[in-house]
């Protein structure tokens, strides 16, 4: 009977120790969550690139712009759909409205309001203190010396992510 009973007092502190064991270790934590929202960014064109009337065989010029807004001093990735510059020049073709087999490049570059040229190794820039920022784009084309008298049409589509 007494060894029963030590053997019951021995049971009984080792399941009372195990239990403290067990209760006192950490089995729980709290994780915080934070989100900050920032504005949307969004992209304007601001008028098309408009070349006039061209000679064949005669350079042309034209300028326009994109406008960046969004989140203050934000990092942004800049992309032409489809286009991949070649050194610091995208180029794309302008097809006539009338004959779809007839078309021509043109050339053009993107450069920020510091003049610092977006291209394959440079894709990014930084919206300014005021969340803005403009694009320039300065293009060039010149029709074929034989080109097909019309119209010509194409577009430029960019597009800006935070990065």
């Amino acid at each position: 009977m007494k060894k029963i009973l030590v053997f019951s007092f021995l049971l009984g502190i080792g399941s009372l120790s195990y239990s403290n064991v067990s209760s006192s270790g950490n089995n729980e934590a709290t994780m915080d969550i934070t989100a900050t929202i920032i504005k949307p960014l969004t992209v304007q064109s601001n008028g098309p690139l408009n070349f006039g009337s061209l000679l064949p065989g005669v350079i042309g010029t034209a300028r326009s712009s994109f406008t960046l807004s969004g989140e203050e001093n934000a990092r942004v990735k800049i992309t032409f759909d489809g286009l991949e510059a070649q050194e610091d020049n995208f180029e794309i073709p302008i097809t006539s409205t009338s004959n779809s087999d007839s078309s021509f490049m043109v050339y053009f570059n993107c450069t920020d309001d510091s003049g610092k040229k977006i291209n394959q190794g440079n894709k990014f820039v930084n919206l300014k203190p005021n969340g803005k920022l403009n694009l320039h784009i300065a293009a060039s084309a010149t029709p074929e010396t034989d080109q097909a008298p019309g119209n010509y049409t194409g577009s430029i589509k960019m597009r800006a992510i935070y990065e």
